[in-house]
């Protein structure tokens, strides 16, 4: 029997992290419970992990756009750095909404 290959295992990880996020989200919308730090930073981390692995394999691969999962990673890995606020300023009279709710997530929020 042969095994899957480690692309396929690396997919179906991806589409996993993005349902738990998913859920996250509807939870925090409904405003019936809150995530504690740990179990949020846990998933910024496992989030920035595999969109940093999807930016290695976009990269190798004509298919996937390899700098848009660089750009997703480091924007989840680094939330408050220059480059993130910098970026979310830069893109914000485009698509406010996105800008608002990657505030809301901690994400390119500027430092006091």
């Amino acid at each position: 029997m042969t095994e899957p290959a480690p692309g396929i295992a690396l997919v179906a990880s991806a589409v996993l992290v993005i349902a738990i996020v998913f859920t996250v989200v509807t939870i925090r919308r409904r405003g019936s419970a809150t995530l504690p730090a740990p179990v949020r930073f846990f998933l910024r981390i496992t989030l920035g992990i595999v969109f940093l692995i999807l930016g290695v394999i976009g990269s190798l691969l004509p298919v996937l756009q390899g700098w848009l999962f660089f750009l997703i990673a480091g924007l989840i890995l680094f939330p408050q750095s220059r480059f993130a606020v910098k970026a979310l300023d830069k893109i914000e009279p485009k698509m406010p909404r996105l800008v608002r709710w990657l505030h809301r997530m901690g994400i390119g929020v500027h430092r006091n």
